[in-house]
């Protein structure tokens, strides 16, 4: 090989090192790389999304960070790194990322703007969106005003619609987005309608049934995985999406590389053909509308 050439291949195979270098780059690969260790936060009371499952979790979200765990292995060559999974609590979830406690949020959540001031986002890890839970003794005239178009302009004072809203018990989750989406209705229409927090979906389905409330609001995938095949004979999900809110994992903010990473590993992930088994085990089958949704958020080579 001539002078030149060698040169060549020496200046190439450098590039490619600092190529690779670079990729894997930032605070939270370098702190995984020096500790050799992969923090992975976690809400053990959100189940399908995340539950505890002894000294590491279950559920939907926490699968999602076993491929991502499996991809910070094999990119940043860390054949023996070891998983530590971080319980936390809807309060102390963020705070937990921003402060550096952990390296991924595996439940997911809102990609809320007040939420982006402290932490990033991957790509949308689930096709959220509120839909309204009634027993299916329900009066049709509820159904068919939670079904209705929205109207371009507020329901006038008085009208039959409104008033059977205002006889309406109402529940949503405490700390969830369609919590804040209720309070919000009930304040910009006037509503004098009773509205209860429950902790978790177990305990909205079982105030609906026992007729302590009249409607749970709630996502659709975590009611129907929350019920058994008996639960599920006693209530209606709604047709009507109230609310489209894609979910997504939070990671340290300011870090783009290792958020390049998470993100290549959940499109990874999507795109194989072991995904469909993996999300119809915590919420029954990838409908049309979720392939749809997932092959939509799949970043392009």
């Amino acid at each position: 090989m001539s002078h030149i050439n060698h040169l060549r291949v020496s200046m190439a195979l450098a590039v490619a090192a600092l190529t690779a270098g670079a990729a894997f780059a930032g605070p939270t690969t370098d702190r995984i790389r020096e500790n050799n260790r992969l923090r992975l936060a976690y809400i053990p009371q959100a189940r399908p999304f995340t539950s505890a499952a002894g000294q590491s979790a279950d559920g939907y979200g926490a699968a999602l960070c076993g491929e991502i765990a499996a991809r910070v292995k094999s990119d940043l060559a860390l054949p023996q790194l070891a998983v530590e999974w971080v319980p936390v609590s809807v309060d102390t979830a963020f705070s937990t990322m921003s402060s550096g406690n952990a390296d991924v949020l595996c439940t997911p959540s809102n990609a809320t703007l007040e939420r982006r001031r402290s932490v990033s986002f991957s790509i949308p890890a689930f096709a959220g969106g509120i839909r309204a839970v009634v027993r299916s003794d329900a009066p049709a005239a509820l159904r068919d005003v939670l079904e209705a178009t929205p109207q371009p302009k507020n329901v006038w004072r008085g009208s039959p619609a409104l008033n059977l809203v205002e006889k309406t018990r109402f529940a949503t989750v405490a700390g969830t987005s369609s919590e804040k989406w209720l309070a919000g209705k009930v304040s910009s229409f006037k509503l004098n309608t009773a509205t209860v927090s429950v902790p978790d979906y177990a305990s909205g389905i079982r105030f609906l049934l026992e007729r302590k409330i009249d409607v749970f609001l709630a996502e659709r995938d975590v009611v129907m995985a929350a019920m058994d095949d008996a639960t599920a004979a006693k209530v209606v999900i709604l047709k009507r999406q109230l609310t489209h809110e894609p979910l997504a994992l939070a990671v340290p903010r300011g870090d783009d590389d290792f958020r390049l990473l998470v993100d290549t590993a959940l499109a990874s992930a999507y795109s194989s053909p072991q995904f469909a088994a993996t999300y119809s085990k915590y919420f029954g089958a990838l409908d049309d509308s979720s392939k749809q949704f997932f092959s939509w958020v799949i970043p392009p080579p």
